[in-house]
């Protein structure tokens, strides 16, 4: 359970109960000094990793490297779907010294629009699905007519997530066609262990589900790229937001409201449209080496496949040290020795720190 100031404070007034103290009041300030004496700092917290179940997950992780040992890295791929508020504007603004106290937000900050994105790719990003939308309207206002249709793969249902009956339709009008059109060899989808996901199946894929709840620790897609494709859709957001207010300043539009449906080109709010294009955009510009650091992350492939991902990154990788860089090497390629049964049942972070040791022994 987090530690927010407010428990803190109730904490602290249940022992002063307990201590017979009357007058005590657990301010704000007390609180703060007493954490900052005892060397606790007030953190924002994100992901859902203090929820996984390490020890069932690490169990089931070492099943799927046994599965996918000598299993080629480019035909593993992995989906999972992260939640979107497109519409949502910063919260924060800087203003005039005198209106500080007096400066109101606006709706647009709440915005509560949103849409369920469905990701996929393969552990070496040399393939990227189509990321598919789903929202509640089966027709939206702003797809018919010439030169409107949606450039992503549009889905609707009533639920914010996806159930049973859409994830197959993703699967077999979106993903299967894919893969499919890229090759006719054999894939392997490694997805999280949901209900809906056990009415899918087609002979070129096998499936592997992850253990219940892995996804902060196992799921390359939550381990860095959700977040970097949300925060390059906000900033492009932004951008446009900002070149239209640059347009009502210097054209003097004196009436700047828009007609219903319009979206950023005509003014107004973003739309799905804009959703779409910005979010077809930012999806082709992240990179396979992205893709692959969090693979690498996530640490749910077999070492011999972890080493030729490590083998494709190259020189680009980023390290802290250069000494990680030249064990990690090492690493890499023991791999292909008679030594690689030395390394099962090991992570990638446990098999550096095997060998750091063992080059440091007298």
């Amino acid at each position: 359970m987090p530690l927010s100031l407010a428990i803190l404070r109730q904490k602290a007034l249940q022992v002063a109960e307990h201590l017979g103290i009357t007058d005590f009041a657990a301010s704000n300030g007390f609180i703060q000094r007493w954490a900052s004496r005892h060397g606790l700092e007030d953190v924002a917290l994100h992901g859902s990793g203090a929820s996984a179940n390490v020890e069932e997950g690490a169990a089931r992780m070492a099943a799927i490297r046994q599965q996918l040992k000598g299993v080629d890295v480019d035909p593993i791929y992995n989906v999972d779907e992260t939640g979107l508020l497109y519409r949502v504007l910063p919260s924060r603004s800087y203003v005039p010294s005198e209106d500080r106290r007096t400066a109101r937000g606006l709706k647009a900050m709440k915005s509560k629009d949103r849409i369920t994105l469905t990701l996929c790719c393969n552990a070496t990003g040399t393939h990227k699905v189509s990321v598919t939308m789903n929202c509640k309207a089966a027709q939206q206002m702003c797809f018919p007519g010439e030169g409107n249709a949606s450039p992503l793969p549009y889905l609707s249902q009533k639920l914010s997530w996806t159930d049973a009956s859409v994830f197959k339709r993703w699967s077999e009008e979106v993903f299967v066609p894919a893969v499919q059109a890229r090759t006719a060899h054999h894939v392997y989808f490694i997805m999280e262990n949901l209900g809906c996901h056990s009415f899918i199946s087609h002979p070129q894929v096998t499936i592997i589900e992850l253990s219940p709840n892995p996804t902060a620790e196992y799921q390359p897609l939550d381990a860095g790229i959700f977040v970097l494709l949300k925060n390059q859709y906000k900033k492009r957001l932004l951008y446009r937001v900002v070149c239209h207010l640059n347009y009502l300043l210097y054209n003097g539009a004196a009436d700047p409201r828009v007609a219903r449906g319009g979206g950023l080109d005509e003014g107004g709010q973003a739309h799905l449209r804009d959703a779409a294009k910005f979010i077809v955009e930012e999806w082709d510009e992240i990179l396979g080496d992205q893709i692959v650091s969090c693979w690498l992350k996530a640490d749910c492939l077999p070492t011999e496949a972890v080493a030729r991902l490590r083998l494709q990154l190259g020189d680009i990788q980023v390290v802290a040290e250069p000494t990680y860089m030249d064990v990690s090497h090492l690493v890499a390629m023991m791999a292909n020795t008679s030594l690689e049964h030395e390394f099962d049942g090991l992570s990638g972070q446990a098999q550096v720190l095997a060998v750091r040791r063992w080059l440091t022994a007298d």
